[in-house]
């Protein structure tokens, strides 16, 4: 009695997957996508083979876009898509660019600057690292004792997450325990494993992206820190020299920031407006009045090409009528 509501979600996925995208008057704009890494191994958030089909499959239901291409759509049309990539993990340009420049896909790849040092990593791709690899059976921070064992493993993480999150200021103090408090992810994963999934781009990694025509890079914040938890100061600064970074590194413009995790706020709308920046991205729209400062995208995580249809056909309606779609 179970499966029959799985099989006619499922049907109706395909179903609905499976219509082609036609733009109306009210879809003069183009969609925006997110996805984050592609790994090349199990054990990340999207395999190359998978995230392949993803492109294929966009290809035949859109028609693909970059960022900053203004020019108007006719109802005709089938409906504009534009693809970004958060973070700016190393595997962005080892694997998901020349799956892009195979299909002449153009994408903005949204890079911090953290991580383009070696041995670095973005607080969350460190937790994520540690929890996946750490070999202990136990892990000492501070005065608390964590039970690394596999059943107590996830709930000791989720802890050791709430306590560096709540250190402040916001994030410097949490680095700082990172980086003096806590094993390094070296002494537990192997260099391949590291570079495919937790390592960000390099310098090289990033001029080499921009020098492609296909291809933009956006701020995307010094370290990735929820910028609604910063002061005004260090929140401006965490999008001032990411910019300064980016413009420096890719001889380019930097006009576009996607905000970290999606978390903003009035505040930081102003900053962004004070600094000149053209185009923001989040994950959902909250204020509606900067509207090229809160340009909501889908995120992808799931590998059914069926919940991506769905997902980029409904979801703005679903999102109207006040359903949370991320």
């Amino acid at each position: 009695m179970t499966l029959l509501p799985i099989t006619v979600t499922g049907h109706m996925l395909r179903l609905a997957a499976a219509v082609p995208v036609i733009g109306t008057s009210q879809w003069s704009q183009p969609l925006a996508v997110l996805y984050h890494g592609v790994q090349c191994h199990p054990g990340g958030t999207m395999l190359v083979d998978v995230f392949e089909q993803h492109i294929r499959f966009l290809k035949r239901q859109f028609t693909f876009v970059s960022a900053n291409d203004d020019s108007p759509s006719r109802p005709s049309e089938r409906r504009r898509l534009v693809l970004t990539f958060d973070d700016g993990f190393q595997n962005n340009a080892d694997v998901v660019a020349p799956i892009l420049r195979r299909h002449n896909v153009p994408a903005t790849f949204f890079v911090c600057t953290r991580h383009a040092t070696r041995g670095k990593y973005l607080w969350f791709s460190y937790l994520r690292g540690l929890e996946r690899h750490f070999p202990g059976s136990t892990l000492k921070f501070r005065d608390v004792t964590f039970d690394m064992r596999a059943g107590r493993r996830q709930h000791s993480m989720r802890h050791l997450r709430e306590l560096l999150l709540d250190l402040r200021p916001h994030p410097s103090a949490m680095y700082q325990a990172i980086d003096q408090e806590l094993p390094r992810l070296e002494e537990f994963i192997n260099a391949s494993c590291l570079a495919d999934t937790y390592a960000g781009m390099t310098v090289e990694h990033i001029s080499g992206l921009a020098a492609d025509p296909l291809f933009s890079v956006g701020a995307h914040t010094c370290d990735h820190p929820f910028l609604t938890r910063c002061d005004r100061a260090e929140m401006r600064r965490q999008l001032e020299e990411n910019r300064v970074w980016i413009e420096a590194t890719t001889g380019r413009p930097c006009d576009a920031i996607a905000y970290p995790a999606g978390e903003y706020n009035e505040e930081l709308l102003g900053v962004c407006q004070d600094l000149g920046f053209a185009r923001g991205y989040s994950v959902t729209s909250r204020f509606n009045h900067r509207s090229q400062l809160e340009i909501a995208r889908m995120g992808v995580y799931s590998d059914s090409t069926a919940v991506l249809g769905f997902k980029l056909r409904w979801g703005h309606l679903m999102r109207a009528a006040g359903l949370p779609v991320g």
